[in-house]
Order: structure tokens, then C-alpha cells, then sequence
């Protein structure tokens, strides 16, 4: 008898998951509160790449400027760009991805529950539909995907329904003219890159003393610099004191006294779990605002009970909870695999982009390794110099010891593509000979990571 799995939440995690356990022979069912595909499709990491490939657009048309006839360009501006338009774009690619996704599961003949998901004893959840019609259905394993809303840190908090987030902010009515960032990590960024792109004056409020926490301090240098030579401004290291939405514009007071103001404030200081009314008491299933705590194989205190994805605050990252969603699914089933959080790419989709895996030069020393590390940049490198896209760099870094590579560090090009050869090397332990018997096709923005093994 194949075992009866309920997949609560269709986001990055869940339906892997379920399309896994459907593949292993499990009589799986996925329930969904919201819209098919969770935050990452319809609210997070697509509807993103929409706007900033808007933003590229015009940043790329910037660069051409300079082959057009004098005068060609003189009456191109931002404000010619439509902003109902850049919205009906991103709403479009999102219907067509979820309507794809939605026919993916009809055809393995998933069954999809649509409510919310509440467990109201040992194997047994109660579901209340879009009518606030109950149904209880019971199961033999259960998986927790439920992911994250955005985070409010205070003040920002007590003003959550009057400033957008990055769930809201693909809605806004018109384009701003100027906007505040709060955060300065990956969602602060990318959407700093955007805005800017498009003709929008953008500050980034930050309370760390740098971008992109726990970054190598090469990548923060340079896409700190990128960013302010296109005229982004940052405030780092500034605690918010006061926030003011008098008059027309909206403002924040800093504790030294700064007033910063703009058409809108975008709070995108991370997300949080919020799994209130999911009736995690009911199993005595402990959580906080990190999300609920799992070991190595997703499991949590709960027997047959699993989270995956952001609500259990390992990796919040869309492509880590698709693995983990995976591994559930085969534990489940009799399987016995581990996470391993050391070889997931992080990536920044702004310009420069960023691509980084394992161990930065700082993360190795303070395990104790002694390190080298490798540096080529874009700058000699001629697929770049014929493209413009000459900012930016590769950087390896080798265990001293016996050259295994431990990480790797990309910024600026295809950098997001081109993290993968060397998740690859980290993941198998390769040694620089190894990476350097790779023939690297030329000319390609990849050459880069050829020309770093040469270092």
C-alpha cells in the first residue's frame, strides 16, 4: 500500500516535492492557500527577473547610445517608458509559467487542494477552501512548504500597510520618482538595480556596515561601486529612529539626526515565518520567526513531519528548497539523504551580477584552512572587451594544502550561469589541475575562470 503524503504549500519546495513523491509511488496531495507556485512564481524571484530584464533593457540601450548617429537618441528618456505596460509584461510571464506548472500537475495527475492547511492532530489536517468549506484529511507523512512573508523590522513594522515590500511593489500604481530601500542584500539590490535603471533616484538604507552580508569583501567593493557610479546612494550603518508619512513624500529620521525622504519606501530587509493558524500546536511542533527547526534530512521534532524551503530558515533560497523538497520526498520513501548547504550557488541578478559557492577566503581561515586564492578579471578577457561587459571578475579559492578548490566567487558577465561549473569543482573536490584540463572554449565570458587557474 503506497503511502498517503500531504504537501502543504505549491511554492519552490512543495511541488517538487509532490512531483517527486508522485514519481516514487506515493499517493500525494498538494495544498495551496494562494496562488499556484508560491512567492517565488508569482510574487519573488520571477516577477523580479521581469522587471530588472526591463531595467537591462534600458541599461543595455544606454550603452548602444554611443554607435547611433549624433542626435538619434537626444529624446529617449525613462519617462517614455510605459509603467502599466512593464507591469502587464511581469503579470504575463507569471500566468504562463503557473498555468504550465498547474498543467504539469494535472497531467502526472496530482491531485491540488485549494485552502489553507491547518493540522488539527497526529496525521491529520484540516483544510478550509476558498467558501470556508472544511475538509480533514489524514496522512502517513506530511510536508511542511509553506515559505515566508516579508519581513518588517521596527519601526518599519508599525507602518507594514502604508510602505510596499517586495510582495506589493510589482503593483505600485505609477512609477515612483524616488525611492528608499531598506536592506541592502539580494532583494534590495536587484530592486535598486531596477528602479535606477529606469530613471528612479534610489537610496539604500542599510543597518550593516556593508552590502550583501557574509559576501567575500571583493564582491561587496565592487558592486558597491558599480552601484554608486550609476548613482545609487547608501547609508550604511544607520538605525532608523523615526518614520514620517506627513505630506506627500514619505521619510525616515536617522538616529544621527538624517531625514531621508521619497515618493515610496520599499522595505526589503529579508522574510520571516509566519505559520500562525497552521496549528503546529496541535502536533506540539515548535517555531519562531526562523521557521521551524529540521536536521540534516529535513525532519523536524514531529515524527513523519518534514519542512523544506524557507520555513525552515537553512537556505532561503528558491533552488535550495527545491532540493530539499527532493530529499524529502525521498526520505520519506525509505530513502536516508542528507541537505548539504555547502555547494547551493547564491546569486545576485542585478548588474554586475554575482554568482557565489562554498567557502569565501574569510569562511576558510576561520575554519582554520590556510587558503589561496586565484583572481582573473573581465578586463583581459576578450569575449568581454567585445561585448562591454568588462566589470567584474572571477576568483577561486584552493585548501593551500593540496589545491582542492573550496569556493568560488564570480562578479559581473553570465555570473549566475557560470557558478555552476564551479559548484560542480566544489561539490566533487576538484584540485586546480583538475579544473585546468577543462578546455575552455574561446572567446567566452567563461575564459575567465581559465585565466584565475593560471594565477
Amino acid at each position: 500500500m503506497s503511502k498517503k503524503v500531504i504537501v502543504i504549500g505549491s511554492g519552490p519546495g512543495g511541488y517538487p516535492a509532490a512531483l517527486r513523491l508522485k514519481e516514487l509511488g506515493a499517493d500525494v496531495s498538494i495544498v495551496e492557500a494562494w496562488d499556484f507556485g508560491g512567492t517565488c512564481l508569482n510574487r519573488g524571484c520571477i516577477p523580479s527577473k521581469a522587471f530588472l530584464d526591463t531595467g537591462h533593457r534600458v541599461h543595455a540601450f544606454e550603452g548602444l547610445k554611443k554607435l547611433l548617429k549624433d542626435g538619434s537618441a537626444a529624446d529617449f528618456s525613462a519617462d517614455m517608458l510605459d509603467w502599466e505596460k512593464i507591469k502587464a509584461r511581469r503579470a504575463d510571464v507569471v500566468l504562463k509559467l503557473r498555468a504550465s506548472l498547474e498543467k504539469l500537475f494535472q497531467a502526472k495527475k496530482i491531485e491540488v487542494i485549494r485552502g489553507r492547511a491547518a493540522f488539527s492532530g497526529p496525521n491529520e489536517v484540516t483544510i478550509t477552501g476558498p467558501q470556508g468549506e472544511l475538509q480533514k484529511r489524514t496522512f502517513d507523512a506530511a510536508i511542511l512548504a509553506a515559505g515566508t512573508r516579508p519581513s518588517f523590522p521596527p519601526p518599519f513594522r508599525d507602518f507594514h500597510a502604508e510602505l510596499s515590500d517586495s510582495d506589493r511593489v510589482f503593483d505600485l500604481p505609477k512609477r515612483p520618482g524616488s525611492v528608499l530601500i531598506v536592506g541592502a542584500g539580494v532583494i534590495g539590490l536587484e530592486f535598486a538595480c531596477f528602479f535606477n535603471a529606469i530613471g528612479v533616484k534610489v537610496e539604500v538604507l542599510e543597518l550593516l556596515p556593508d552590502l550583501l552580508a557574509g559576501e567575500d569583501p571583493q564582491v561587496t567593493r565592487a558592486v558597491r561601486s558599480s552601484f554608486e557610479k550609476r548613482g545609487i546612494k547608501f547609508h550604511f550603518g544607520k538605525k532608523t529612529a523615526k518614520i514620517d508619512l506627513a505630506g506627500g513624500k514619505k521619510a525616515v529620521e536617522l538616529e544621527d539626526g538624517t531625514r531621508l525622504e521619497a515618493d515610496e519606501i520599499l522595505v526589503g530587509a529579508g522574510r520571516a515565518a509566519d505559520l500562525t493558524g497552521m496549528g503546529l500546536e496541535a502536533i506540539g511542533l515548535a517555531w519562531d520567526r526562523k521557521g521551524v527547526k529540521v536536521d540534516e534530512f529535513m525532519r523536524t521534532a514531529v515524527p513523519g513531519v518534514y519542512a523544506v524551503g524557507d520555513v525552515n530558515g537553512i537556505s532561503l533560497l528558491a533552488h535550495s528548497a527545491s532540493r530539499q523538497g527532493e530529499l524529502a520526498a525521498e526520505n520519506i520513501m525509505g530513502g536516508k539523504h542528507a541537505f548539504d548547504d555547502s555547494i547551493v550557488p547564491k546569486c545576485v541578478y542585478a548588474w554586475p551580477e554575482v554568482g557565489s559557492v562554498g567557502l569565501n577566503k574569510a569562511q576558510a581561515e576561520a575554519k582554520g584552512l590556510q587558503v589561496k586564492t586565484s583572481r582573473a578579471f573581465y578586463l583581459g578577457i576578450g569575449k568581454a572587451v567585445a561585448t562591454d561587459e568588462t566589470e567584474g571578475f572571477a576568483q577561486l579559492v584552493f585548501d593551500a594544502a593540496d589545491e582542492t578548490l573550496l569556493g568560488a566567487q564570480l562578479v559581473g558577465g553570465p555570473a549566475t550561469e557560470l557558478v555552476h561549473v564551479l559548484a560542480l569543482g566544489v561539490k566533487l573536490k576538484l584540485k586546480r589541475k583538475d579544473l585546468r584540463e577543462i578546455i575552455y572554449a574561446h572567446p567566452t565570458m567563461a575564459e575567465a575562470i581559465h585565466e584565475a587557474l593560471l594565477k
